[in-house]
């Protein structure tokens, strides 16, 4: 129901930081409103697009201690599961590629 306002203020608040982590969350969290649903729709994207070093470091570990939660595991885990996809769909790529080609020399 409210992702009609939230996406696209956490995709603003991305283009406005010009990709910016930090600039990004802390953008949404300011916002008021659902902030929290904003930060960290932005802040994922942002993250996603910039990887880990676009993550304040002291963040990475305050947030983790006071969750008891490692931040980092499961994001390096979901990052080998999309380069396995990838890799596997690279290789499907090639075949059609290659059946094309064998159509097109008949």
């Amino acid at each position: 129901m409210h992702s009609i306002e939230e996406l696209p203020l956490a995709l603003g608040f991305l283009v406005i930081a010009k990709g910016d982590f930090r600039d990004t969350v802390l953008g949404g969290v300011n916002y008021g409103r659902d902030a929290d649903s904003i930060a960290s729709m932005g802040g994922a994207i942002a993250g996603a697009l910039g990887g880990l070093e676009s993550v304040p470091q002291e963040w990475v570990t305050q947030v983790a201690a006071a969750s008891r939660t490692d931040l980092v595991a499961p994001g390096l885990a979901i990052a080998a599961v999309a380069r396995r996809v990838h890799a596997d769909d690279l290789v499907r790529r090639r075949a059609h590629e290659s059946a094309f080609a064998e159509l097109e020399r008949a």
